[in-house]
This record gives structure tokens, sequence and C-alpha cells, in this order.
């Protein structure tokens, strides 16, 4: 049974628009409802994808660590 399905964003999941297509958020929410999770795997913050994750329903992320430099 699969419980987790993990994915990138940029190239993946969102456009050059910063953008999800309606057909990746429709399939999105249909793992959602069936029980299976979403986790987002970005080499960006989670402060900068914030707003996606919350439109994904994200339930787990791997980010990149805040780096005061960058």
């Amino acid at each position: 049974m699969i419980k987790l399905i993990a994915s990138d964003l940029d190239g993946t999941i969102v456009d050059n628009n910063n953008q999800i297509s309606s057909y990746d958020l429709e399939a999105i929410n249909r793992l959602n409802k069936a029980g299976i999770n979403f986790a987002v795997c970005t080499g960006k913050t989670y402060t900068m994808t914030k707003k996606l994750c919350m439109e994904l329903k994200a339930t787990y992320g791997v980010f990149r660590k805040w780096d005061a430099n960058c």
C-alpha cells in the first residue's frame, strides 16, 4: 500500500511562473482524499515555498536549510 508520494517542485509540479497545473493539483487532491500523504522535496527553503505547500496540502517536506548569506 502506498502511504507517501514525494515530488520535486521546480519543473516538476511548478512551472516557470511558479504555478501548479490544474491537472497536478487535482491529482494531488485525489491522493489526499485517498489517505496518501504528499511530500514536497525542494532545494528552496520552507519560507520560499510555504504558499505552495499550503496549496498542495503537503503533509511533509524536505527543504534547504535557511542561510543568512544567500
